[in-house]
């Protein structure tokens, strides 16, 4: 258990809650959370001087004291003396979140194999595997043949699909390292760092489609069928937690497209005259805040 005791509140965090008691006989307010809703925890020194213990939780519907936090921190106020005692809370804090959100599981091998002779080159096992798990080939034999010599060393493929992607149809494929897109007239590669994000959408009777995201641009594959497109989505999911931080979760955070949606929505409820200036001025800094740099 770790206490930190100011004048005005005292600070506990014990048995995965994070809980307030206030001191000062006109301060009522307290607050009681889950360590596990949290997205952050950190130290910080407000405008006046006084020691702060910001709290970010993972969703902006997550209410404290009866109000959502629209992406603002809740704040506990302290005094520097105790800054020492503070800091050790929040460590204690971040260590037990990422020990949570540590996966303990047991992953494929994804070791690369060594090409092995084939009647027209040097053939790759994982590309052929995964080509014989794509369920709706079309014409895509050049581009499978094609993997088999762009699949690198150091990277092992996971699965592939017959698509289209601007406009042209290939093969999207997805590497521990890399992602593709394979067609007769260029080949693409986004590295599987960048990707933020990875969505699919397979409904009965309507084309699949496969968006991926790097925070910026949206990339979006479609397919006839939607049983390989979703095969592509898992794994690209998979090798986003193996590129990112081997054997932990990366805390998803909202891109900018989805603040842009949240601000426009906003914007139009303040104009409807659902939100007053204050309540807009103050969700409005939560988006802003979370901002990518």
């Amino acid at each position: 258990m770790f206490e930190v005791w100011g004048r005005r509140t005292a600070v506990r965090y014990a048995d995965g809650r994070i809980t307030t008691t206030p001191l000062g006989v006109d301060d009522d307010r307290a607050i009681d959370v889950r360590v596990s809703d949290l997205r952050e925890a950190c130290v910080a020194e407000s405008d006046a001087g006084d020691l702060m213990i910001l709290l970010y939780f993972r969703s902006p519907e997550k209410a404290v004291n009866g109000v959502a936090n629209r992406r603002n921190p809740t704040v506990v106020l302290l005094e520097p003396e105790v800054t020492q005692h503070a800091v050790s809370l929040v460590r204690a804090v971040s260590d037990d979140l990422l020990e949570m959100r540590r996966i303990v599981r047991q992953r494929p091998d994804l070791t690369p194999p060594q090409s092995v002779p084939g009647p027209y080159g040097p053939i790759r096992p994982d590309v052929a595997a995964a080509a014989e798990r794509i369920r709706i080939p079309g014409d895509i034999g050049r581009e499978i043949a094609a993997m088999h010599a762009y699949a690198r060393p150091d990277e092992y493929v996971l699965e592939g699909a017959a698509c289209g992607f601007g406009g042209a149809a290939g093969l999207v494929v997805i590497t521990t390292l890399r992602l593709l897109f394979v067609s007769a007239a260029a080949t693409y590669e986004l590295p599987v760092a960048a990707i933020d994000r990875a969505d699919v959408s397979a409904m009965p009777g309507s084309p699949a489609t496969l968006r991926i995201s790097d925070g910026q641009t949206d990339l979006e594959f479609i397919a006839a069928e939607g049983e390989d497109l979703i095969r592509v989505g898992q794994a690209t999911r998979l090798a986003c937690e193996v590129e990112h931080v081997d054997g932990s979760i990366v805390m998803a955070r909202p891109s900018s497209l989805d603040l842009f949606g949240e601000w426009q929505l906003l914007v139009e409820r303040r104009k409807l005259g659902m939100v007053d200036a204050d309540q807009f001025k103050w969700e409005g800094v939560g988006i802003l805040r979370a901002m990518p740099e």
